[in-house]
């Protein structure tokens, strides 16, 4: 476990190949995540879900830093800004679905799932 976070925090500081951070720190364990916060949500109180949706949110912020931080560490520089631009788009797309599952456990809207 200590290993795993060890490689986490060397990823966030710029010193990791981006294909690590992206496709196994960013699109796997995001989609593990977000993937157990939707088999639960049916099944806990509001206020759980929040923190859920929160921390889910923190690791995609850690995630967008460290995607930015080893962008350069590619072969092509387009690759890089690539992975940029659909880090920022999944940070947006993140922070409107969780507002939106959150409003949706609320009953303030109707239910998303």
């Amino acid at each position: 476990m200590s290993n795993m976070i060890e490689s986490l925090l060397t990823a966030r500081s710029g010193h990791t190949r981006l294909w690590v951070v992206f496709w196994l720190y960013g699109v796997l364990a995001s989609h593990i995540l977000f993937g157990s916060i939707l088999y639960f949500y049916p099944q806990i109180g509001s206020a759980l879900l929040a923190m859920f949706l929160f921390g889910f949110l923190a690791y995609t912020a850690f995630i967008m830093h460290s995607v930015w931080n080893n962008a350069c560490n590619v072969q092509k520089e387009m690759y890089g800004q690539i992975a940029r631009i659909l880090t920022v788009a999944w940070a947006i797309n993140a922070v409107l679905v969780s507002v939106f599952l959150f409003l949706g456990h609320l009953g303030a809207i109707s239910s998303p799932i």
